[in-house]
């Protein structure tokens, strides 16, 4: 089963994990530490709850896997340095774990290949645009300084087109025919809305607004 991970954080923000200066490094790090290897009486939900605890394996395993996150990851990706092939898997889990960690909220979708392009269809049905559609959000490319793994694609939209999503899925309810796609647009559009409190807020704290991020591992 495919799921569509979404976050909420401006795209600046994410670029700044590569080569973060030492202060923010060392706030990314600890961020790492605290999803990675949580106490063992400490409840943990949503998305890093999914994500982690990654650090964890049998003290006795010889063999690292190469999506299998170890703490030499993290300050590779904090430096900015080359990421070797065989742990570009693991570095991606990293990276997705930090933008869970610093974005305003997230949200998360079940969908496979059919079943993304179902709803794309449903959506098209009810006058959305192809511009706002999923799939225009995964193939509009992160650019980042990692290379793409298979099974993973990452895109994103700038916080304008957020909620122009927002309002165009809504206008598209009364078209769309499965109770599940509804559920899924309503709560969709639901999420979305958040994003003009979360930028007002981001503003106050001299944030960027945020855009919108998705990771679709299928």
């Amino acid at each position: 089963m495919g799921e569509l991970r979404l976050y909420a954080i401006g795209l600046d923000e994410v670029r700044s994990v590569f080569g973060a200066p030492q202060e923010r490094a060392g706030q990314l790090r600890a961020l790492a530490e605290r999803a990675f290897t949580p106490a063992p009486t400490e409840s943990r939900t949503g998305l890093l709850a999914k994500l982690g605890p990654i650090f964890r394996r049998p003290p006795a395993a010889q063999v690292i896997s190469p999506t299998q996150p170890e703490p030499r990851d993290v300050d590779v990706l904090l430096a900015g340095a080359y990421v070797p092939p065989e742990r570009t898997g693991a570095t991606w889990r990293v990276l997705e774990t930090l933008v869970c960690g610093l974005a305003w909220s997230s949200t998360r979708m079940e969908l496979t290949s059919g079943s993304l392009d179902d709803l794309d269809f449903a959506l098209a049905r009810g006058g959305v645009p192809a511009s706002v559609g999923l799939r225009h959000l995964l193939d509009t490319r992160v650019e980042l300084n990692l290379v793409p793994v298979q099974g993973l694609s990452v895109g994103w939209h700038p916080y304008e087109k957020a909620l122009a999503m927002a309002g165009a899925y809504r206008a598209a309810m009364p078209q769309i025919k499965t109770t599940e796609q509804q559920e899924m647009v309503a709560a969709l559009a639901s999420w979305l809305d958040g994003f003009v409190p979360w930028a007002q807020v981001a503003a106050n704290l001299g944030r960027p607004v945020p855009d919108l991020i998705g990771f679709w591992a299928h």
